[in-house]
């Protein structure tokens, strides 16, 4: 699951017939709906949307959903959800090393033994000693590392937590919210081997509203401040802060999500999920279907997202 650096995707209108401005300029005829959009990326292309957006009235909030509820491969937007089980599991230890580390990255562990001995020893040397918090801003990209140091992070989270099938258990524990979220295997394994790491839309959405509402179950102020602080931000000029972990896999079916929420001082977060899967591109080959996706998600993110954006910065000040 490598790290990619793309702005944040969403997707389709909740009324197909809605217009919005495009993000390109260079289409030869634009289309009129994020649903028209979606159907341009062509045939064979799995979505799942959701945007909770600003408050239209009183107990009335902006959603947008499409396929919310499909299960789709999740790449690296899982993390997330992992990396506030190993928070929760070592509260107030976020700053030392947390126990079995080394074992873990010893070479025959199933975390890190499908990694070639070059990597392994990378590895170690990114990660001995590492702190429970630096092992989570690791494996969700907000520091600095390699790829293999970057997916590593996370399988020793999940090894921490017990491996992938006790990591599933603690976080449909967490939340009934959380159920659909599913990990099946380490990173950088088969996909095929376990079954891949799945979530809904809905459900990803339901672990970023939580962070961004402060209010996790089971977790105290402290510990969801620290899971929030690890989570990668950006400030856009235009568009505001944003706090978002992405993902991306380029065996198939090829796979690109956007994850995030964008912080508004004058109301609730605008939360966003964008899930693509496409499972054969066909005689496209597969960089170039790759690229194509992760275009395609960020225009319709642009156009989802901005138009919320807008109508927010138009309300009057509450």
């Amino acid at each position: 699951m490598s790290q990619t650096s793309w702005k944040a995707g969403l997707a389709a209108l909740l009324f197909a017939t809605a217009a919005v401005p495009t993000v390109r300029g260079d289409d030869p005829q634009p289309p009129k709906s994020l649903d028209q959009m979606m159907e341009a990326i062509g045939p064979g292309v799995r979505v799942g949307i959701v945007v909770t957006g600003p408050q239209k009235a009183e107990g009335e909030a902006t959603a947008i959903r499409k396929n919310a509820e499909a299960a789709l491969p999740t790449a690296s937007s899982i993390k997330t959800a992992i990396m506030i089980e190993l928070f929760a599991k070592f509260p107030k230890a976020l700053d030392v090393p947390p126990p079995g580390l080394d074992a873990i990255l010893k070479d025959d562990h199933p975390a890190v033994a499908h990694f070639e001995p070059g990597p392994r020893r990378e590895i170690r040397a990114g990660l001995a000693g590492a702190s429970v918090r630096r092992i989570g801003r690791v494996m969700l990209g907000s520091e600095a590392a390699s790829n293999h140091v970057y997916n590593a992070a996370s399988n020793v989270a999940i090894a921490l937590l017990g491996g992938p099938d006790e990591t599933t258990r603690l976080i449909h524990a967490r939340d009934p919210a959380f159920a659909p979220i599913m990990v099946r295997r380490y990173m950088l394994t088969d996909r095929k081997a376990r079954g891949d790491n799945e979530s809904s839309a809905e459900a990803l959405a339901a672990v970023l509203g939580r962070l961004a509402a402060r209010e996790v179950p089971g977790l105290d102020a402290a510990a969801v401040e620290a899971c929030r602080m690890v989570v990668s931000v950006s400030d856009d000029p235009a568009r505001g802060r944003r706090r978002f972990k992405d993902g991306a896999l380029d065996s198939t079916p090829i796979t690109r999500v956007a994850t995030g929420w964008y912080e508004r001082p004058d109301g609730p977060p605008l939360v966003y999920v964008v899930m693509l899967a496409q499972d054969d591109p066909g005689p496209t080959p597969v960089a170039e279907a790759a690229a194509k996706l992760e275009a395609a998600a960020t225009r319709l993110a642009e156009a989802a997202v901005d138009p919320l954006l807008a109508k927010d910065r138009a309300a009057p000040s509450r």
